[in-house]
């Protein structure tokens, strides 16, 4: 014997957003990817312009944020860069991942500042928010330069090679 359910729209009974969905089921995805540059060789967290919203069905939705930020990382001497991610709702800003050391990619040239050591890559960023919201989040990357000396630059979608990720909400 075979059922077959056809629906075109969920709704509670008493409001829309009252459906009770069983727990660790994925509510909705948004992929989201940048590819312009971005040189800035700042040793203060700046955008690296990749960015993505989701608007949550669900106050108490758990929120997964996947990154793959891509860099350039280059310099005469040791060089790092760290990344962190920023929810923002409503114009407000609250850190959700910062990184566990200083500096989560980093080089070291022992040729004593005499040779360019140059890298890129794409870098994995991932973190579990809980925005306890059903109003518009948008999750972006920043990052921040070890340093600015020794001829050392970090460039973020170097090449305009892209930066992507994805975002799920998470039923709880």
């Amino acid at each position: 014997m075979t059922s077959t359910l056809k629906t075109d729209k969920i709704e509670g009974v008493t409001a829309s957003g009252t459906v009770a969905m069983p727990a660790g089921v994925v509510i909705q995805t948004v992929d989201f990817t940048h590819s312009t540059v971005v040189d800035t060789n700042s040793t203060s967290f700046v955008d690296s312009g990749l960015s993505g919203v989701i608007t949550p069905k669900f106050s108490n939705s758990k929120i997964y944020v996947n990154c793959y930020q891509h860099f350039r990382l280059s310099g005469d001497h040791d060089h790092g860069v760290a990344f962190k991610i920023i929810r923002t709702v409503g114009g407000s800003d609250t850190t959700v991942y910062t990184p566990a050391t200083s500096y989560e990619y980093y080089l070291y040239d022992s040729t004593a500042e005499s040779v360019e050591d140059v890298r890129l890559d794409r870098f994995p960023i991932f973190t579990v928010d809980t925005p306890s919201t059903t109003s518009a989040c948008t999750y972006k990357v920043q990052y921040r330069s070890m340093r600015t000396n020794n001829n050392n630059l970090a460039s973020m979608q170097h090449g305009s090679n892209f930066s992507m990720g994805f975002i799920m909400e998470i039923a709880q």
